[in-house]
């Protein structure tokens, strides 16, 4: 164990210090740049911290555990409905000391993640070690045959890792980072706006952007607008960015609305103390509080030629 504790110590720095993964309809708020420095492990405001939640938990950027769930809700009885163990025996692959009976209840975090290169590492031994943490919890879920997205899983391992306690996290009595207190979402998407949550709940009432089905083959098959989410944004949802305070957006498309795709991202001139945040600089445009309702363009040559038909056929 010493030894492979001194290797590490005289290991070169690594060649990145976090890992983020990204869909294709995902646009940054802010520039590269300011993403990389704001992630800077000595400096930055979010250096070595593990976002394993958007913000669209019920816990913000906590993940939530199972148990803060209902009984009869779907998240939470899909887990226990084969019995899946409460408690796991496996080796700590940071101490290489055994951990048993530990409970391990299940966490609920996103599929899109920002973490760092000493969780990613861990969570990579934990998986070929045929003890560790990751392999124990995947064999569990064949045998018990549960599925578990990488959502859950990602959010399970750091939730029951102590050794990354310190890398969750910490946030205000307003649900923002305690590190950046402007930041209340590393990605901001609208979900399950319009259906109730698993407490019967609905978390919005704004309109939404509809998607024409001529769109489909533009927008990667989507279609109208669904009961629940996520939902493109667009221009009107530029206020709501602004509040998150969010790294990325989701789901973009310049077919929907290629106003956002032309403001996005913020670029600022240089970071200067007392200078307002990239995200202030954003208009603060709203959904109209009535909706709004855009008609088709009116196209006179066009209607006259109908006019003309309908004559011809009366």
């Amino acid at each position: 164990q010493q030894q492979q504790q001194q290797q590490l110590d005289e290991s070169p720095p690594p060649s990145w210090d976090v890992f983020v993964n990204l869909s294709g309809d995902t646009l940054p708020v802010i520039t590269a740049e300011r993403i990389s420095q704001l992630f800077e492990p000595e400096r930055g405001p979010l250096g070595n911290t593990n976002f394993v939640t958007s913000a669209s938990c019920v816990t913000g950027l906590l993940p939530t555990s199972i148990y803060d769930f209902p009984k009869h809700s779907m998240k939470r009885a899909h887990y226990f409905q084969k019995n899946i163990p409460k408690k796991l025996s496996y080796i700590d692959t940071v101490t290489g000391r055994w951990r048993r009976d530990v409970e391990t209840p299940i966490y609920f975090g996103s599929q899109w993640m920002a973490l760092t290169h000493d969780f990613v590492e861990y969570v990579i031994r934990s998986m070929d070690h045929p003890n560790g943490l990751g392999s124990v919890l995947k064999e569990t879920l064949i045998e018990t045959g549960v599925l578990m997205t990488d959502e859950t899983f990602f959010a399970t391992m750091l939730m029951n890792s102590p050794e990354f306690e310190s890398t969750i996290p910490r946030l205000d009595e307003d649900g923002a980072l305690e590190s950046y207190p402007s930041m209340h979402s590393l990605r901001y998407e609208r979900m399950d706006e319009n259906a109730p949550n698993a407490w019967g709940e609905y978390t919005s009432t704004d309109p939404l952007y509809d998607i024409p089905p001529k769109f489909r083959k533009a927008t990667d098959g989507e279609g109208p607008a669904k009961a629940w989410g996520p939902y493109f944004l667009g221009a009107y949802d530029l206020g709501s960015i602004r509040d998150s305070g969010a790294l990325f957006v989701r789901k973009v498309s310049s077919t929907v609305d290629e106003n956002l795709v032309r403001m996005l991202p913020v670029k600022s001139n240089g970071r200067k103390e007392g200078s307002p945040l990239e995200w202030d600089e954003l208009p603060d445009i709203r959904w109209p509080k009535l909706g709004v309702k855009i008609r088709d363009p009116f196209v006179w040559a066009h209607e006259e030629e109908e006019e003309e038909d309908e004559v011809e056929e009366e």
